[in-house]
Order: C-alpha cells, then sequence, then structure tokens
C-alpha cells in the first residue's frame, strides 16, 4: 500500500514508522524544514519540504498512486485544504486528525475518516492503564 502523510510531528512520524515496519511504501509532506530534515534522516522514504497548498506537491509525490493521504496537521484548515487536494485527484482513502470538534461535519462531507481529539483519546489510553 501507498500512504502519503502530511504532516511529520509526533503522530504523523509515529504512523510512517508503524506503516514501514508493515512493508508499505511511505512519502511524506512536511513544510517546517526541521521536521522535514529529521524524518530524512530517521526513515529510508521520499520526504518533500513543502507547503501542501503549494501548487503540485500532491502530483510530485505520485499522489494517483497513493492509496491513502492522511493529515496530521495540528491546524484543521491545512488539513481540511489536504483532504480536499485528495479528493480532487481520486485518492480512495482519506484520513485526517480533527483538533477541534466543531469541525468534524466538514471533513466527513468530504467522505473524510476522521480522528477528533486525540488528545483526548491519548489521555484516555493512559488513564485505562489505572484501572
Amino acid at each position: 500500500m501507498y500512504l502519503i502523510i502530511v504532516g511529520a510531528g509526533p503522530e504523523g512520524s509515529s504512523l510512517a514508522e508503524l506503516a514501514l515496519k508493515d512493508g508499505h511504501r511511505v512519502t511524506i509532506i512536511e513544510k517546517d524544514e526541521k521536521r522535514a530534515q529529521a524524518v530524512l534522516q530517521k526513515y529510508d522514504i521520499q520526504v518533500f519540504h513543502a507547503n501542501i497548498a503549494q501548487g503540485g506537491i500532491l502530483d510530485e509525490a505520485d499522489a494517483d498512486q497513493a492509496d491513502a493521504l492522511i493529515a496530521t496537521m495540528e491546524d484543521d484548515s491545512a488539513n481540511l485544504m489536504t483532504m480536499f487536494l485528495g479528493k480532487e485527484r481520486g485518492i480512495k482513502k482519506l484520513i485526517s486528525m480533527i483538533n477541534d470538534r466543531q469541525h468534524q461535519a466538514m471533513f466527513e462531507r468530504l467522505g473524510v475518516q476522521v480522528l477528533v481529539d486525540p488528545e483526548v483519546i491519548i489521555a484516555q489510553h493512559l488513564y485505562s492503564f489505572l484501572g
């Protein structure tokens, strides 16, 4: 499976690691140069130092071959733009983190699978270790 992950923060980097361990092909698009370099040094994958709004970056990342596009940024507007661009290119599996529950309906109208409030999910998981 070919995955394009937009955002190389903790979530995107961890997702890339999991996917690589399962033998998937991964490309990361990251606008922050230091994060892009860190991922490039850690994994043997294609990394683009670019803003998703930059024209043509998904084409450079061979989005026409992608099985999934996953947005992991802290900015819901950037995640939404990523999902919109992925839908325009016909990527079948669109997945995004959402940091503000109020934005969920917009993502779902595009047919995006969403992870809402990632911090709450992590906290719940940590709390479950107490029981």
